[in-house]
């Protein structure tokens, strides 16, 4: 589910949209064995899951029992902009976690795997204090 479906998730909707955006150049051209090695680095796994064609890959991590959260990179260039859609598990309505504590989860792993793509794929990318 998206971060709108969770409690004052119309709020942080935008907030972290224009988040994931400052990232998307970091990762968006990433091998399929990058992301593996970028998904292992952040605790996370490489999942067969597909938004629709243009999702190039996705990566799942579990930051809490139960609770999942899922970065589709979507490559929709040359028409549109390539973007990273998050989802979240829907246990994050069960454990009453507000939007903003779910949006501050998934910057930071994606935080994380930047750091991983400049120091375990030590490719050069600007470094994370960028986004910050």
């Amino acid at each position: 589910m998206s971060i709108r479906e969770l409690e004052g998730g119309l709020a942080h909707d935008r907030f972290l949209k224009n988040a994931v955006q400052l990232r998307v150049k970091a990762l968006k051209d990433l091998t399929p064995e990058e992301v593996k090695v970028v998904a292992m680095a952040v605790g996370g796994r490489l999942v067969d899951f597909k938004i629709d064609d243009a999702t190039a890959w996705a990566i799942a991590v579990t930051p809490l029992p139960g609770f999942h959260i899922v970065f589709c990179m979507q490559k929709y260039s040359p028409e549109f902009e390539d973007t990273i859609e998050v989802l979240f598990s829907r246990k994050a309505v069960d454990l009453g976690m507000p939007a903003e504590d779910a949006s501050e989860w998934a910057i930071l792993y994606l935080n994380a795997m930047i750091y991983a793509v400049r120091r375990v794929l030590r490719k050069d990318v600007e470094r994370i204090s960028h986004y910050l």
